[in-house]
């Protein structure tokens, strides 16, 4: 028989308050198939309590895990001491030392504890210099670019995309009875050269408009000279597409961004841009670009099928994902930005991924 509904335990009562007992409640619904020892305990716990739903205090199966004790331990163990990050253990090093199940330990942190689990984001190191010339650019970056000047930005940035991308194992999991030594291996590895076939690409975004996806030669070192010459010319005709003359032009601080023969040939060609030394340092997380497209752009690879085979199948794809991408959520992204100047500024220069 299975678990009993709280409709059923409620006409259980009806009949337990009119004075019928079990055997004669069991005979009234004979298609129920009740058992008689539930029907049994339920009529007790209506005559102790008033009811078939709620509980007598101290029944049901002892807590042997989530002890008064316990919880305290595992409050003390799961949590990072204060002023000490990184001091916390996992739920399984919490459960081996207490010796108890990582369950009980995720339910006591969870239910008693009243926590939350967050997953842990990688960042890079941020010493007090970047953190000192981050504060003070996003402070300039947010009166030099109102919302409307911020809609004439033109982001860029390049990123390398792999012909077997990264995946989340935490999620990638392969289910067969028996062991693991029973599992065929070609469903159980993920083979990836040394050395992945990869596309560089370069490409800029604004409000209201994606420049062209445009791939850096393979093999090619994308150094000033060759960022010169092969890249900020298309870069500039797709600002131009779509801002006309009136645009800003925007690039990280990236070795060939960054040296004189580039920023050389931008103040040419430029009437308006974002100088090497006004964008904030180890600053992935001000450019839309990469606290979006890219990402937009690696989750639908992932689940584009069937997947390429050689970079030429590569670029086909990318070109596809690109042209479909949703230009609303690049705007939204770009709107951002000035939330993310503040956050920065907020945090005195520091990480504010986890607060936005």
């Amino acid at each position: 028989m299975g678990k009993l509904s709280n409709e059923d335990k409620l006409r259980i009562q009806t009949l337990r308050e009119q004075g019928l007992g079990a055997k004669a409640i069991r005979a009234s619904y004979p298609d129920k198939n009740w058992s008689l020892s539930t029907l049994q305990t339920i009529c007790r716990r209506v005559d102790e309590t008033g009811s078939a739903v709620v509980r007598r205090v101290g029944s049901g199966r002892p807590k042997s895990a989530r002890t008064a004790q316990k919880i305290t331990e595992v409050g003390e163990l799961i949590c990072s001491q204060e002023d000490k990050p990184g001091t916390s253990k996992s739920s399984r090093q919490v459960a081996t030392q207490l010796n108890i199940s990582a369950s009980s330990v995720r339910r006591i942190a969870k239910l008693d504890l009243k926590l939350s689990a967050f997953r842990r984001v990688s960042a890079q190191v941020l010493s007090d210099t970047v953190k000192g010339k981050r504060l003070a650019r996003s402070k300039a970056l947010l009166k030099r670019l109102t919302v409307e000047r911020t809609k004439r930005v033109f982001f860029t940035d390049e990123k390398n995309f792999y012909l077997n991308p990264p995946v989340n194992h935490q999620n990638d999991r392969v289910w067969a009875k028996g062991g693991k030594k029973n599992v065929n291996t070609s469903r159980l590895l993920i083979e990836r050269a040394k050395f992945a076939p990869h596309l560089m690409v370069s490409a800029g975004v604004c409000y209201g408009g994606k420049g062209q996806l445009h791939f850096v030669d393979e093999q090619a070192k994308v150094n000033a000279s060759y960022y010169v010459t092969k890249l900020l010319p298309n870069l500039i005709q797709d600002c131009r597409h779509f801002l006309s003359d009136n645009f800003i032009f925007q690039q990280d601080g990236a070795p060939a961004h960054t040296a004189a023969l580039a920023q050389d040939w931008i103040q040419k060609n430029c009437s308006d841009f974002i100088g090497k030394d006004e964008w904030p340092p180890n600053s992935p997380d001000l450019n839309p670009l990469d606290y979006h497209v890219w990402g937009a752009m690696l989750e639908r690879y992932q689940r584009y099928t069937p997947k390429p085979t050689n970079t030429s199948e590569l670029k086909t794809v990318l070109l596809a994902i690109w042209d479909d991408l949703p230009q609303e959520f690049i705007d939204k992204a770009i709107l951002s930005f000035r939330k993310r100047l503040r956050s920065c500024v907020a945090a005195a220069g520091g990480h504010f991924e986890h607060s936005v």
